[in-house]
């Protein structure tokens, strides 16, 4: 039998109640728990985070979070999805 190469939707599939980075268009980077999506990989995300990186004053990158809880994030907003490690 032939085995099928593995799809970006089924790495997404696959992502389903584990927690993934995301990229939006806006520069934006969110940590949450993928809970699912839809056939416009619209996102539905729990106990999500947005994240901001900056600089401190000697040069070291700091990272704080907002919480937001559940959110949406727009499929045609998204730059990237990544597990969290």
């Amino acid at each position: 039998m032939e085995r099928r190469p593995n799809r970006p939707i089924d790495h997404l599939k696959s992502s389903i109640n584990k927690v993934v980075l995301i990229r939006v268009k806006q520069n934006k980077m969110f940590r949450a728990m993928l809970r699912g999506f839809d056939e416009h990989l619209n996102l539905y995300l729990e106990e999500a985070s947005q994240l901001f990186e900056f600089q401190d004053e000697e040069g070291n990158i700091r990272e704080e979070q907002e919480n937001l809880g559940n959110i949406v994030i727009r499929g045609d907003n998204i730059i990237f999805i990544d597990l969290a490690t």
